[in-house]
């Protein structure tokens, strides 16, 4: 079982943003190259950083490229692990981001190239639907939840 969790419990976008910093442009390159192959990931963007951090008890400073990783949920799980066992860093850092709201013909392509054969991702973020009935007064609490008899199985 992976060590990293498939979706963490918080996470409710239909999209990830995998960040994951590297040595130097030609090794960012060969990852990202692999993973975007491996359908792991739709997009791979790579950005030149400077970086400043502690090592082994002293402050370092490296030039480095930040490779922002655009994948689904279901494959950010192997895309951790891929980067974990391909990165040429002792630790590497390997971060997901939640993406709550896409712009849906984006996650149309990202869908769709990730895995062609997927049902499409839910949109979210829609407009919710009106509620029925009067307003309620200034000052009204909700009414709280209920729930049904239980059913059996």
């Amino acid at each position: 079982m992976s060590p990293y969790p498939m979706d963490p419990t918080d996470a409710t976008g239909p999209m990830r943003l995998v960040l994951c910093a590297f040595p130097s442009d030609p090794v960012a390159a060969r990852t990202s190259r692999a993973a975007i192959i491996g359908h792991l990931a739709a997009c791979a963007q790579r950005f030149p950083i400077h970086s400043t951090y502690w090592w082994e008890g002293t402050v370092e400073e490296a030039s480095e490229v930040l490779v922002v990783f655009k994948t689904s949920p279901k494959r950010v799980g192997a895309l951790f692990q891929f980067l974990a066992t391909h990165h040429p860093y002792k630790v590497p850092e390997i971060l997901e981001l939640d993406v709550p709201r896409v712009h849906e013909g984006y996650l149309r392509y990202l869908s769709e190239t990730i895995d062609a054969h997927a049902p499409p991702p839910p949109l979210g973020g829609g407009r919710r639907p009106r509620r029925r009935g009067s307003p309620r007064a200034r000052g009204a609490r909700r009414p709280g939840r209920t729930r049904g008899p239980r059913r059996p199985r």
